[in-house]
């Protein structure tokens, strides 16, 4: 889901030029990819998988049960996921917003303030030489020239720097992984079967409304065997997944904020594309999910629990008020007694692989999480408050993130395997 480049004025500079398909048959991926893109006159979205909504499933959906695995990556227990596949397309995975409250909200912090720094490399750097003691975000917000320059970051890469001139990974352009985003992913993919998964190169997309990805394939890894895990953040996006050849017509699904997309098996190597960015709230506004939760961490008694917060101490205090915001914010179809014990486990701060104490997490298959908050044990999220939150409110507003994780080598030459 990286391979393409994101183009602002809704024009697409596919990477990949093997179009696999001959002058006789269609190319059914640029179609929908045209169709769904079209502004005048808008295109019809009836045929758009929504994974909120089964009546428009159509047969083509089928839901699969994930093992009761609990994590401290701000996700909500497993056995709460809504998990789904799609059978045009053997080896996609869809998982709906299993996030939850304020876990967005931290990794949404992470892909603005920490990711787009020196020594990760972002589409920027053709154009002008950053600042290697700060990050984009904070560049954007001081003044000068550089004022606002956010508006036109379009990726940065984690890990391994895919070098797009030779279209390869080199070991020499490998920085260290975060290791909170690879537990997360860790986590992910041991859920759905993976469990030796090692995350070693990604890329933080940052759509702008109006931007779009064409077609293609994303096949440059040495071993294809590993899932391509994609987390979406912010705006809604149109996602066309099709098959190995651009003659298959792909589906047409919706990506909401927090919806996680896994690319295994075929789908691996499938084609795939974003037509369209399709702006969800008001202006200025981001989607609901990601507006600050009401009285999160205020000191007082809280009006979301009605609880005296003076009366706890800090582990209890966010415990008490996430228990209500998880129960309030519960998933269509689950259970509210399981939500309630379900909260969010703190989860270390950002470490890098060069460290001696690594990053690490233990599936531990359980009835419930532990009720411990990340949100206020994480320093990232202790300095934060609603008005804060503003001004990432207004980038999100007008902005898709996502992430793209991929295992590059073959189980035992990872980098992973190095550092250790």
């Amino acid at each position: 889901m990286a391979d393409g480049t994101i183009d602002s004025d809704g024009l697409n500079a596919d990477l990949c030029s093997d179009k696999k398909v001959s002058r006789d048959r269609v190319d059914f991926v640029r179609e929908e990819y045209k169709r769904y893109k079209r502004k005048k006159p808008p295109p019809d979205f009836s045929e758009v998988i929504d994974f909120q909504d089964p009546t428009s499933f159509r047969g083509h959906v089928e839901k699969f049960e994930v093992g009761g695995i609990h994590s401290k990556f701000g996700l909500r227990c497993s056995s709460e996921w809504r998990a789904y596949k799609l059978k045009s397309c053997p080896g996609l995975m869809f998982i709906v917003n299993p996030f939850l409250p304020g876990g967005q909200h931290y990794w949404i912090k992470r892909c603005m303030e920490d990711f787009p720094r020196k020594p990760n490399v972002c589409n920027l750097d053709a154009h002008m030489t950053l600042d290697p003691e700060k990050s984009v975000w904070e560049i954007s917000n001081s003044s000068g020239e550089n004022r606002g320059l956010m508006d036109r970051l379009r990726w940065v890469h984690l890990g391994y720097h895919f070098d797009y001139n030779v279209v390869d990974y080199k070991p020499e352009r490998y920085y260290d992984f975060p290791l909170d985003l690879a537990g997360m992913t860790r986590h992910i993919a041991s859920t759905i079967g993976y469990p030796d998964y090692s995350p070693e190169a990604g890329i933080v997309n940052y759509y702008p409304l109006g931007g779009t990805m064409g077609g293609h394939t994303d096949h440059y890894e040495s071993d294809l065997s590993w899932p391509l895990i994609s987390l979406s953040f912010g705006q809604t996006a149109i996602f066309l997944i099709g098959g190995a050849t651009r003659d298959i017509r792909p589906e047409a699904l919706y990506i909401r904020s927090g919806d996680i997309l896994i690319m295994s098996g075929q789908s691996r190597t499938a084609f795939h594309a974003v037509p369209r960015i399709i702006k969800v709230g008001d202006e200025y506004e981001p989607p609901p999910c990601l507006k600050w939760p009401n009285g999160l961490f205020d000191d007082k008694t809280n009006k979301t629990t009605g609880v005296n917060l003076d009366e706890l101490d800090v582990r209890d205090k966010n415990t008490a008020i996430l228990d209500k915001n998880c129960a309030s914010t519960n998933i269509v179809g689950g259970n509210d007694t399981e939500s309630n014990k379900c909260s969010v486990e703190e989860f270390c701060n950002y470490k890098i692989c060069s460290e001696s104490e690594h990053f690490s997490f233990e599936a531990n298959k359980s009835s419930g999480c532990n009720k411990l908050d990340f949100g206020a044990k994480s320093t990232r999220m202790k300095s934060l408050n609603a008005e804060e939150w503003k001004k990432f409110e207004v980038y999100i507003s007008k902005t898709r993130i996502n992430i793209n994780v991929r295992q590059v080598h073959e189980q035992g030459k990872t980098m992973n395997s190095f550092c250790q």
